[in-house]
């Protein structure tokens, strides 16, 4: 079902004579509070009722309150109205939606909401006939969230829903769980990683601390009580502000991390190795601490410094569980660099989008400056010549190293008109100064994500300005083809109109649609787009170890970019319907490629 939900009270004329008797005859008994009861849910909150309260709440034209909130006769509300852990007493007008989260909702004759109200974790009291344009919708159930600066997060995933064991008290703004949810994303190295333990968050006022004790367990290729399937964190953090402020905390932990998060989204990669045997990132294991401090402030801005020790190991990859392709076998991991290091990372984000789902303008940067210092136990293998030969003081270790990377995530939306945008984004990275950086910082400008015309780190050439690798297209898939760039500079565009196909008709359309089954109904967008992009590796002085016939095909001078005309360039189109995008896409810089056509479960930026 798609568009904007209706009242029972705006259907009955279609019910026909014997319909409508048998609905007065019904109704003709029913008190205020009887009324109330039919529109009140049982059982838990369905996941789409809770990611709709959750964009209401987080957008930035909606009026947001915490705690007890009052709107006099006299009053009105221009757009949305959400209220958090508070009583909702409405008098006055709102000319939208109200939304009330973990408290009760009390309306009077006089009050009017032009749209839908909805209630979770909480209560309603109104008048027979409340005068409410939408659906009237009320679950006893709580509404289960986190919060990310003043941003909020719904917890929707099954697990969370199976939590053993909750405690609250609303009073002291108290809550704490026996937490159970799942750890980033299903992958071929630990299938399906669950984090359980408890969970301890306190408010009182505008300071709140949180504190976790997680045990993490993954399935694998065989549910069993090893080592390689178990780790932890735990997590301790005060936070002072609401929609501004200070965060203090420190994090243990013993976990696996991915690399190249930059590219997908965590579903995409999650079902394309569930279902496909196809895993798009690349894993190592992280076991240390650190602590940080953090600034934010606005909607989605915020600046954060941390440091800490931490040692990095390898993980294969295991037979874990696909439902398709069953007989085809998971793509190697690459194997990381192994050792200890100290780590100072330095992460922003400034967010002005009108929306995080689908933004129609605003700017979006995301920016992380990292400085490692350590010493190497092993090394991960990369194709021949593509990083010097190490210092070996021992049978095990080399001397210290120490490095500085970068990377920046700048997008531009532009609005150009009711129904069109024209959308840049600039990936920008790698290394800044120091020694080589180790595998898992390593970069690639490869797959959907990034270059669609071209195959996900598939090798052209014997040097290939994708993903730095060198050599034979055999000797770089037996490592895994890892990324192996050192720097890369990627540009998109893409150019967006707003379609509606509606082959039967819909008198009832109150919204804006994305896409439907029941009535053969198809609203999104069209793109067209292009990209342009390649990685690289740094123009060492010589001895360094690195053979020259390298230097002169994929390294670069340390101030300098490679020429435009070595990028990789492709064009392509499609349509997103918001939830999931239909594409095609064409390499244009490289004769003889077929164009690739794919699905997206996400926006492209």
């Amino acid at each position: 079902m798609s568009g904007r939900s209706r009242s029972s009270g705006h259907n009955r004329n279609r019910l026909g004579p014997t319909g409508m008797v048998l609905g007065l005859l019904l109704a003709l008994p029913a008190t205020g509070q009887a009324q109330r009861d039919q529109d009140r849910r049982v059982g838990g909150v369905p996941r789409d009722v809770t990611l709709e309260v959750t964009r209401v709440f987080n957008a930035p034209a909606t009026r947001r309150v915490r705690g007890d909130f009052a709107l006099a006769a006299t009053d009105t509300v221009k757009g949305d109205l959400a209220i958090l852990n508070g009583t909702a007493r409405l008098e006055g007008v709102v000319h939208g939606a109200v939304v009330v989260l973990n408290g009760d909702a009390f309306l009077t004759g006089g009050a009017r909401i032009e749209h839908a109200l909805t209630v979770l974790g909480g209560t309603l009291g109104s008048p027979d006939r409340p005068n409410v344009g939408g659906e009237i919708r009320v679950w006893s159930a709580r509404y289960r969230y986190h919060e990310e600066g003043d941003t909020l997060v719904a917890e929707t995933d099954f697990f969370t829903r199976w939590s053993h064991w909750v405690r609250e008290a609303d009073s002291s703004g108290t809550e704490s769980q026996l937490f159970m949810t799942t750890a980033h994303t299903y992958n071929r190295v630990e299938g399906l990683p669950i984090y359980i333990g408890p969970r301890l968050r306190v408010r009182s006022g505008e300071t709140r601390v949180r504190t976790e004790l997680l045990g993490i367990f993954r399935t694998g290729d065989d549910i069993a009580w090893r080592r390689e399937n178990l780790g932890h964190r735990a997590l301790v953090e005060v936070r002072q502000g609401n929609t501004a402020g200070l965060a203090v905390g420190g994090r243990l932990f013993d976990e696996v991390d991915a690399m190249e998060r930059w590219q997908l989204t965590e579903t995409e990669v999650g079902l394309n190795s569930f279902l496909f045997t196809r895993d798009y990132r690349d894993y190592w294991q992280r076991h240390g601490g650190h602590g940080y401090v953090s600034l934010f402030a606005g909607r989605g801005s915020d600046l954060t410094a941390s440091y800490g020790e931490e040692r990095w190991s390898a993980r294969r990859a295991r037979d874990v569980l696909s439902l398709v392709n069953r007989d085809i076998r998971w793509r190697a991991n690459p194997a990381a660099d192994e050792g200890v290091f100290r780590l100072f990372t330095l992460s922003g984000t400034f967010d002005t989008r009108t929306n995080r789902e689908n933004p129609r303008s605003g700017w979006y940067l995301r920016g992380e400056f990292e400085r490692g210092e350590g010493r190497y136990d092993n090394l991960g293998l990369l194709t021949e010549g593509v990083r010097p030969t190490p210092r070996l003081t021992g049978p095990a270790t080399q001397d210290g190293v120490a490095y500085s990377r970068a990377l920046f995530d700048l997008r531009r939306y532009n609005r150009l008109g009711p129904n069109a945008q024209l959308n840049v984004r600039a990936v920008l990275g790698g290394w800044v100064n120091g020694d080589p950086l180790p595998v898992q910082r390593r970069l690639a400008v490869s797959g959907i994500d990034a270059l669609p015309g071209y195959d996900f780190r598939r090798m052209l050439g014997t040097a290939d300005v994708g993903t730095c690798a060198l050599g034979g297209e055999s000797a770089y898939e037996a490592l895994g083809r890892p990324a192996q760039c050192e720097r890369i500079a990627l540009v998109q565009v893409e150019w967006k109109g707003d379609f509606r196909v509606n082959l039967f008709g819909d008198d009832d359309d109150l919204g804006d649609r994305r896409w439907g089954i029941g009535r053969v109904r198809a609203d999104g967008t069209w793109v067209l787009f292009a990209n342009s992009g390649r990685g690289w590796l740094i123009d060492r002085p010589s001895g360094a170890g690195v053979p020259s016939a390298v230097d002169r095909s994929l390294t670069v001078g340390r101030n300098r970019v490679p020429d435009l005309g070595t990028w990789r360039t492709d064009l392509g189109g499609g349509f997103d319907f918001g939830d999931f995008g239909v594409y095609v896409a064409q390499a244009v810089s490289q004769s003889g490629l077929s164009p690739n056509v794919y699905v997206r479960l996400a926006r492209r930026f």
